[in-house]
């Protein structure tokens, strides 16, 4: 289910929301007047000079340790998003009391007033109320936000939360938004899920030129299929149910490119290894004709194969492309030509055997 509100956009999931307020940017400079006429000359023997690169440079934050307490939910869930984010090559994000606040008064909210339907909104008047959106809700614990996502992970089978969110198209997306810088957790109930609230005053910037994929070159232990999730990414195919993505689904596997280029797919593709032909699978990129695709960013890929990977099995991927924008440096973009490999893992993680 999309929402608007104003100048907002918002991303229902089970477990993902995003909250955007108006973003805006402008840059510009200023001149003197020249007070004499310069006169071209031409050295005599010039020396020739490199080019300037002109690839947009990284601005990312450095790492700051958390407080929570050792062993905790927050402390577990805080070491997992960072790993997370530091092998796809992503700026680390730092805990921020005021978010954590934010994530334990919602907690709160949902164990009152909640019994299943949407635990991503609260409504005025309810005890415990503090904001209807996310983003609303880390204003009024004194967060800044310019941006705000917010995911509710229970974890899986032989799954931690954090892994059970990069087991989905869209929970995944939510966490490797590039411009995250902030991070508040809270956890629910003994059994209840964990709350994560991630945002950003002033974003973190990736360098023009990068390029970071998952499951990562030489991973192992990878899942064989996709988590459940809400909105479905797989609705014009089949409902989202345990059953579903046991028997049609694999892992997802992602692509991404610097947050403000539109990446474009060639080829994309898996091979088992030992094998020639690839794997069925689906491409799915940002669509505007599709009502949950269309809030992918441009500059990100998936493909999910439409049967479950094999325990225990090398895998090769292969992906052919470009990233246009004025980030790359170049007016024909960059060119991506990247192959990388991962191992799956010998046990099942989502209950599916």
């Amino acid at each position: 289910m999309i929402k608007r509100y104003k100048q907002r956009y918002e991303i229902k999931l089970l477990v993902a929301v995003v909250f955007t307020s108006g973003l805006t940017g402008c840059g510009g400079g200023s001149s003197s007047p020249a007070t004499s006429t310069p006169v071209a000359t031409t050295p005599t023997n010039p020396t020739p000079t490199p080019p300037v690169s002109t690839v947009q440079a990284a601005e990312l934050q450095t790492a700051a340790p958390a407080a929570y307490p050792a062993g905790s939910v927050q402390a577990n869930a805080f070491a997992e998003f960072n790993a997370f984010r530091a092998i796809e090559g992503l700026g680390p994000v730092r805990q921020n009391t005021n978010i954590d606040i934010a994530a334990k008064n919602h907690a709160a909210y949902v164990q009152t007033n909640m019994s299943g339907g949407d635990a991503h909104h609260e409504i005025a008047g309810n005890p415990g109320f503090t904001g209807a959106e996310p983003g609303d809700r880390v204003i009024a614990a004194g967060y800044a936000s310019a941006y705000t996502t917010e995911v509710i992970a229970f974890e899986g089978i032989q799954q931690t939360s954090v892994q059970a969110l990069l087991s989905t198209v869209f929970h995944r997306n939510a966490m490797m938004v590039q411009g995250l810088t902030d991070v508040g957790i809270a956890p629910g109930n003994d059994s209840g899920p964990t709350y994560i609230n991630a945002g950003y005053i002033k974003q973190q910037k990736n360098a023009g030129d990068y390029v970071g994929v998952f499951p990562y070159d030489k991973q192992t232990g990878v899942p064989m299929t996709h988590h459940t999730e809400s909105p479905n990414p797989f609705y014009k195919e089949f409902e989202m149910t345990q059953a579903n993505v046991c028997a049609k689904t694999s892992y997802p596997i992602s692509i991404a490119t610097e947050t403000s280029t539109i990446l474009k797919v060639t080829t994309f593709t898996v091979t088992p290894e030992g094998q020639s032909t690839p794997l069925d699978v689906r491409l799915m990129v940002r669509d505007s004709t599709d009502q949950n695709l269309q809030y992918l960013g441009a500059n990100v890929a998936y493909i999910v194969g439409k049967a479950p990977f094999t325990p225990g099995t090398k895998y090769t991927v292969h992906f052919v492309g470009t990233a246009t924008g004025t980030a790359t440096g170049s007016a024909k973009g960059l060119t991506i030509d990247k192959t990388w490999t991962f191992t799956t893992d010998t046990k099942d993680a989502m209950g599916c055997s």
